[in-house]
C-alpha cells in the first residue's frame, strides 16, 4: 500500500469514497500476506493462537490500606507474541479512581488511562479447562485526580496473579483470575505513595 497516496487521497473532497477504496485494498493486502503491521489491529497477529479479550477488574474490599481508596479497572487486551505456552499479553486500561482524602490531599474520583504488559503461562496447551499464571506491569496517567491522593498522576503498575480459561462455546472462553496489583509513582515525587491490593478479573476471550 502506498502511504503517500493514502494521505493525499484522504485530504481530497472525495475523502470518504477514496478511503473506502483503500480499506478494500488493505483487506486485499491482508489476504495476500503483505506486511500491514504498521496499522494497529490490521496486520497479521504473530501469535500462534491469536485472541482478543474484554475484562473488568474490581478490587476485593479489605485487602488494601483502608485509607487509600480503590481503582476500578476495565481492560481490552490481546496476544501480541507467543512461544508455546508462554504469551506476551497487552491490555489497554481505563480506570475509575476512588481516592480517599489523606492529610492535605483532597482525594476524589477521576479516570486514568494506560497500558499493561504481562507474561502469561498456561499450565496446559490446548486443554478445555486451562489454568494460567501471569506477571507484568505498566503505566497509567490519571486525568482527574492523583492516586493515591498524596501520590501523583503518573503511576506505574505491577501485577501478578493466577486464573482459569473456561470454554463457553467454540472460540469463546470465560476468563477469571485473582490478581495482586501494586500502584505507585516509582519515586517520581519525594513521597512515593503506593497502593497494594488483590483484584478480581472477570471477562471473555475470543
Amino acid at each position: 500500500m502506498n502511504i503517500g497516496k493514502l494521505i493525499s487521497c484522504c485530504v481530497a473532497p472525495t475523502c470518504f469514497v477514496c478511503c473506502v477504496a483503500f480499506a478494500a485494498e488493505a483487506e486485499e493486502d491482508s489476504t495476500t500476506n503483505r506486511d500491514l503491521s504498521f496499522i494497529p489491529f490490521v496486520g497479521n497477529n504473530p501469535c500462534a493462537e491469536p485472541y482478543s479479550q474484554l475484562a473488568a477488574s474490581p478490587p476485593l474490599q479489605g485487602t488494601s490500606n483502608g485509607g487509600e481508596g480503590f481503582p476500578w479497572r476495565a481492560m481490552y487486551g490481546r496476544c501480541i507474541s507467543q512461544s508455546g505456552r508462554l504469551t506476551l499479553h497487552q491490555d489497554w486500561v481505563v480506570s475509575y479512581l476512588d481516592a480517599n482524602p489523606i492529610g492535605d490531599a483532597p482525594g476524589g474520583g477521576g479516570v486514568s488511562f494506560g497500558t499493561d504488559f504481562s507474561f502469561q503461562w498456561r499450565h496446559r496447551q490446548g486443554a478445555s479447562f486451562t489454568p494460567y499464571y501471569e506477571l507484568g506491569g505498566g503505566i497509567q496517567y490519571a486525568a482527574g485526580t492523583s492516586f493515591p491522593a498524596h501520590g501523583s498522576r503518573w503511576m506505574f503498575t505491577i501485577n501478578a496473579g493466577a486464573g482459569f480459561l473456561i470454554p463457553l462455546k467454540p472460540n469463546l472462553q470465560l476468563n477469571t483470575a485473582i490478581r495482586y496489583l501494586h500502584i505507585s509513582n516509582a519515586g517520581l515525587l519525594s513521597e512515593n505513595a503506593g497502593y497494594d491490593a488483590f483484584h478480581m478479573v472477570i471477562g471473555v476471550r475470543w
